[in-house]
């Protein structure tokens, strides 16, 4: 007997629009510096300066150069955040396109596979609540991080999977483009602390959901990782770690400086029940997390296969045709060396 078949659409996630309405950027955060030392966190929707526009033009070029066939629904946001991972030079836009193609041509980094779904069942990466402009929560549980019991290749999938339907529902042009991530720590120790984990998660982000981080609180952490980061932190580049904020549990009241209480699981100091159920994400301005009608999507996630609304990257046909770019600009790429 065939399976009953229940859409979720993801649209429930949306923010209320006079939320949206009333959020106004100060011009320094949608961009600030100039030339190669540029940090953004808007993308659309707004003007680009004439550096970020020589740039791209000259990414394009490279483009051209390679004979790369770009994806149909690239656009010049797209260019730029590239432009933005090769650090503005153009020795490392060859290298950057390549690696985000590729992650574009792996079906499984935007379904919902039974792999995807287990691993976000388990409450390893979830979202909870917005911030004071709306960005989106997200919340990582190093605890219970296992690459024994997840692949690398399963990390990158459901992280994947994940933050793309984070980005497509949460974010809004020119309004809403970062999300919130808190990691919290669970005072793992250094031998216990997943670093390779944490390294996946991390280059997954930086060059396919590029700009998209505007906060990173490291929470709960042990006093041999506290050391460990006042060392980093005396070295690291000052731009990099305005970013990010580490608070012991006694300080988690910095946290709502930026994300008020109402927004927060009492485990981080705010007034919300801490989250037990952890896929589908919820969104805690509905009784219930959910609409009406995805209450009742959820309760047939028992006894019904689930089949949910997706941006599927390609078609069988160019999956392929991505494939024959790759294996086009891997030779190009080895030719050069050669020279």
């Amino acid at each position: 007997m065939q399976q009953q078949q229940v859409a979720l659409n993801f649209e429930y996630l949306k923010p209320a629009q006079y939320l949206v309405d009333a959020i106004v950027h100060d011009p320094q955060y949608i961009k600030r510096k100039e030339r190669s030392k540029s940090q953004r966190r808007i993308w659309e929707n707004v003007p680009y300066d004439a550096y970020e526009k020589e740039k791209m033009a000259d990414f394009m070029k490279i483009v051209a150069k390679n004979k790369i066939q770009l994806p149909a629904d690239w656009s010049e946001c797209d260019t730029l955040k590239m432009v933005y991972c090769g650090k503005f030079k153009d020795k490392n836009y060859l290298k950057v396109l390549q690696n985000h193609l590729a992650w574009r041509a792996v079906p499984n980094n935007f379904q919902p596979t039974d792999i995807n779904i287990a691993f976000l069942q388990k409450g390893i990466v979830y979202t909870f609540g917005r911030d004071k402009q709306q960005r989106p929560i997200i919340i990582m549980n190093l605890e219970l991080v296992n690459l024994k019991q997840f692949s690398e290749e399963v990390y990158i999938n459901a992280l994947s999977y994940y933050f793309g339907i984070i980005k497509k529902n949460c974010f809004v042009p020119g309004k809403i483009e970062n999300w919130v991530f808190i990691m919290d720590t669970k005072k793992l120790g250094l031998s216990k602390f997943p670093f390779k984990a944490i390294q996946i998660a991390t280059k997954t982000m930086q060059v396919n959901f590029c700009g998209c981080l505007d906060k990173l609180y490291l929470l709960n952490p042990s006093s041999s990782l506290s050391f460990s980061w006042k060392m980093v932190s005396a070295v690291a580049d000052a731009d990099t770690m305005e970013k990010i904020q580490m608070l012991k549990p006694n300080e988690y009241q910095k946290i709502q400086e930026r994300i008020p209480a109402n927004q927060l699981e009492e485990q981080y100091g705010g007034k919300v029940a801490n989250l037990t159920k952890f896929w589908p994400p919820i969104n805690i301005e509905i009784p219930g997390g959910y609409t009406e009608e995805i209450l009742k999507a959820v309760q047939s996630m028992k006894t019904a296969e689930i089949v949910i609304q997706q941006d599927v990257p390609a078609s069988e046909e160019d999956e392929l045709k991505l494939q024959e770019q790759m294996a086009k600009m891997q030779i190009k790429k080895e030719d050069d060396d050669d020279d």
